[in-house]
């Protein structure tokens, strides 16, 4: 049996994003970095690989890949949330400073 290499890849892809993200501190991007540089190098050697599918270690290889793309992708629409809201907070800062502009013109 074959590894779920396309899950791995998209593991590996979302290690990256996440080592360029400048709302994560500067060790949790160098350890996603690091991290998803050797996921990169397994991912090589198991494109070739086949599996007996009854093995322990592949079921649990297995189940702990699709755990962890499970957790990557919650955080990555959670750090999407926080983009938006950030964004939000600029929305409402502009709206604030019209708002200001108007507050001096109330009788």
């Amino acid at each position: 049996m074959n590894f779920d290499t396309q899950t791995l890849t998209r593991v590996v892809e979302r290690s990256f994003d996440l080592s360029m993200n400048g709302a994560l501190s500067p060790e949790t991007r160098a350890e996603s970095l690091a991290r998803g540089k050797k996921l990169r190098e397994q991912l090589l050697q198991l494109l070739g690989a086949r599996f007996d599918a009854d093995a322990a270690e592949f079921k649990q290889a297995t189940e702990a890949l699709h755990e962890t793309n499970h957790a990557l992708a919650e955080a990555m629409e959670d750090l999407d949330k926080v983009s938006k809201a950030v964004e939000r907070l600029a929305d409402l800062a502009g709206m604030l400073d019209k708002a200001l502009q108007v507050a001096g013109r109330v009788a």
